[in-house]
């Protein structure tokens, strides 16, 4: 039997998939056994290149057809016409299934024609760089990891030849084959027998103890696997850049490669130093501030930030701070000027966009007392560290937008990361080729993705996207890897407001500044605090500041520190911060309050304001507005046994033969009814009368009056609760005021602690 050469098999395989008569196919290979490759005319591939510039691909593609028949050695001729059959397929091209039978006939010439072209000549690294990027995009795993040696071989003869653009750009791609190889094998965890991650519902191991189910089927290889693959990739991006350092793929992928592996003072010099270099570049401007940010530089990580928004166009920079990427998914139900989920978001105008991003980071800044928002600084490192981790170029996908830059710029860094042979869509073995990738958080957050090797992607477990939904949807975002945001106390803060003209209100703010966890990680025996007021309008505008520095001995367990401010505070939401800092030890305190608009006309009350027992200042027979009372505000905390003062005032009764006619109910409740139940209430007047009816239940009084008083557009009322006997706690208090004239009623509601 006659047996067949592997070139007359080529050729019989080129004939019979491709459309080329045999002979043609057969005449190509065998040409590479005889004389050198004959230089294409120029005036042929310029020609095609023109006409297909042009709009006429088929005539482009005639045209070239008709050269290689001419001269099957045309090795230019041959990678045009697999460059252009390639394009034309291009949009088809699918990872999973082609159904388009004429395109996948196109590929199938594509693949076919840039091969010979490399064949016919091999010292042209362009050609086999065309080739290995035609194969890295292909939907077949052995032609991808084909291309990592077509990127080398690109590389070597870049070399030969000293082109040093060509030369930069095979660096490039070989890094990313040794890129892709790292992907899957970084962090492997070595399985006992034949174990894998199994995620179906009959599973019976709990979600909190994912990390213990992990590490009971596999272990972590120590040190962490993929190190010769990672210097490799880093030795190639290097000489990549160094080769055409205006690249900004090469510096990308060399900045992946430092951040990947933590290295943020070479990531920082490397981008400090491009930055230099091109000075309009926002790219190596987003690396320094990532670069910064995690080495603890906030101040550079603020500058290097925003100078790279201030370079950047509106749909990078909208693309970088977007925040529906830490929003839910789904709608809820929303406050008026609140952000309620990413579906909305990207509905809004942008105005309204920059302005709720606004209010949002100026509500989420750890302390406005720094010079830095460190959730912010922390959000856009996570996006910059996402589009640079996980981009696929040749999949025209940006890493914040995949699966894994999703998780990770919700949730950060994993504080657990391992990869475990096998994915988990096949329950009966791990022999799938597949990965299983691990992420866990020490906040009981775990994520499993699958990876398929050589494709440098990764989509969250099959089996696990219905947890991830639910949990998007009730923890859509945390900031807990940011050292600021564990070092901030919270202020007990009480705001009460009250009527000061139509379009304003007079805001009364106590607080209770938790003096001993600020100064008691210091070592200065004297301890300087900053405290501070700001108040914030709509549009995120200053529209009240107040700031002042005590000082306090180390030692001497000082007790928290009560301060009281009065502002006036205008229509619309106004967000109210107080906050206290220590500057040796970065510990801080904060209350952040946002106050919804009110309603200045008709009838009404004010919020209740408590503090001690309230008194006529000296002077006054009767008061006209809440100052004539004397009262010292209180955040809400009490003393067992101390009197607990209520002050408010009531707006535009319906007078009745120049009287007004009102009715007063006021209600405590316990909060926590275990332990000892009842207690007794008293309510007091100016002058310590009880006033009142009492109606009683478990653990729930009720004690109403009536008032009868002069027609007078604001009234006032002061009364004392004596809770002598009332047990430390919780309470919950309720002012109802009723109009007699018309019924109307209208009502407060808050609560206080008994310490």
């Amino acid at each position: 039997m006659r047996t067949l050469s592997g070139a007359a098999v080529r050729a019989k395989w080129l004939a019979r998939r491709v459309l080329l008569p045999a002979a043609l196919a057969t005449r190509a290979l065998a040409a590479q056994s005889m004389a050198p490759a004959v230089a294409a005319r120029p005036s042929i591939t310029h020609l095609a290149d023109s006409i297909a510039t042009n709009g006429d691909t088929a005539r482009a593609l005639a045209l070239l057809d008709s050269a290689v028949r001419r001269d099957t050695r045309d090795a230019a001729a041959w990678h045009l016409l697999g460059i252009m059959q390639w394009n034309m397929a291009r949009s088809a091209r699918n990872p999973n299934v082609m159904k388009d039978q004429k395109k996948i006939r196109l590929l199938i010439a594509a693949d076919t024609a840039l091969r010979l072209a490399t064949r016919l000549a091999p010292d042209s690294a362009r050609y086999w760089l065309s080739l290995s990027r035609f194969n890295i995009q292909s939907g077949v795993s052995t032609m991808r990891f084909a291309s990592s040696g077509q990127a080398r071989e690109g590389l070597a003869a870049a070399e030969r030849a000293g082109e040093r653009l060509l030369l930069a750009e095979a660096a490039d791609m070989a890094g990313m084959a040794s890129w892709r190889s790292y992907d899957a094998i970084a962090n492997r965890g070595l399985p006992s027998g034949m174990s894998k991650v199994q995620l179906e519902s009959s599973n019976n191991w709990n979600r909190k103890n994912a990390r213990d189910y992990v590490n009971s089927i596999a272990s972590k290889i120590q040190p962490p696997t993929g190190d010769e693959d990672h210097a490799a990739a880093l030795a190639m991006f290097s000489r990549a850049v160094s080769a055409d350092s205006s690249n900004l793929r090469y510096s990308r992928h060399l900045y992946m490669a430092y951040a990947e592996r933590q290295q943020w003072q070479a990531l920082a010099s490397v981008a400090a130093r491009r930055a230099r270099q091109f000075p309009l570049d926002f790219q190596a401007r987003l690396a320094l501030g990532l670069a910064h940010h995690r080495l603890g530089n906030e101040i550079g990580a603020t500058q290097a930030f925003d100078s790279a928004l201030v370079l950047m166009d509106d749909t990078d920079a909208n693309r970088l701070k977007n925040l529906s990427r830490i929003l839910r998914p789904r709608a809820r139900a929303a406050r008026a000027g609140q952000i309620a989920d990413s579906a909305s978001w990207v509905t809004l105008p942008s105005a309204q966009r920059d302005g709720l991003e606004s209010m949002f980071w100026m509500m989420s800044d750890p302390l406005a007392l720094t010079q830095e928002n460190e959730l912010r600084l922390e959000f856009l490192a996570r996006v910059v560290f996402a589009d640079f981790r996980w981009t696929v170029d040749e999949m025209n996908l940006r890493g914040a937008d995949t699966d894994r830059g999703d998780v990770y710029v919700r949730y950060g860094p994993p504080d657990f990361e391992m990869t475990i042979p096998g994915s988990t869509t096949d329950s009966r073995t791990r022999l799938d080729g597949g990965v299983t990738l691990v992420w866990d958080y020490n906040s009981k957050l775990t994520f499993f993705f699958d990876l398929q090797p050589g494709f440098a992607t990764g989509r969250v477990s099959l089996f696990d996207r219905n947890y991830v939904e639910a949990l998007r949807d009730a923890v859509p975002v945390s900031f807990a890897n940011v050292p600021a945001a564990r070092l901030v106390d919270t202020i007990p803060v009480r705001i009460a407001r009250f009527r000061s003209g139509t379009d304003s209100s007079d805001a009364v703010i106590a607080a209770r500044v938790p003096i001993d966890s600020l100064v008691r990680a210091t070592t200065l025996d004297r301890v300087p605090v900053d405290i501070d007021l700001r108040i914030f309008d709509q549009f995120v505008k200053v529209r009240g500041m107040e700031s002042d520095q005590r000082t306090f001995a180390r030692d001497s367990s000082p007790a928290p520190l009560d301060r009281v401010w009065s502002r006036r505070v205008g229509p619309g939401i106004n967000v109210v911060r107080v906050e206290a800092f220590q500057a040796e030890s970065k510990r801080g305190a904060r209350a952040i309050t946002r106050l919804d608009p009110t309603t200045n006309v008709g009838f009404g009350m004010s919020d209740v304001l408590l503090g001690d027992k309230p008194e006529l200042r000296r002077g006054i027979a009767m008061p006209s507005r809440w100052r004539d009372i004397a009262i010292t505000p209180n955040a809400g905390s009490f003393a067992r046994a101390s009197a607990i003062g209520l002050l408010w005032e009531m707006y535009e009764l319906v007078p009745r033969d120049g009287t007004t006619t009102y009715r007063v109910a006021i209600t405590v409740e316990r909060e926590d009814r275990a332990g000892a139940v009842g207690f007794a209430v008293r309510l007091l007047d100016n002058v310590g009368r009880a006033v009142g009816r009492t109606q009683q239940s478990r653990d729930r009084f009720t004690i109403a009056f009536d008032r009868q008083g002069s027609a007078r557009p604001v009234l006032v009322e002061y009364l004392s609760l004596d809770m002598t006997q009332a047990p430390p706690g919780g309470y919950r208090l309720r002012v109802e005021v009723t109009d007699l004239a018309n019924s109307k009623k209208t009502a407060r509601n808050t609560d206080f602690r008994i310490r």
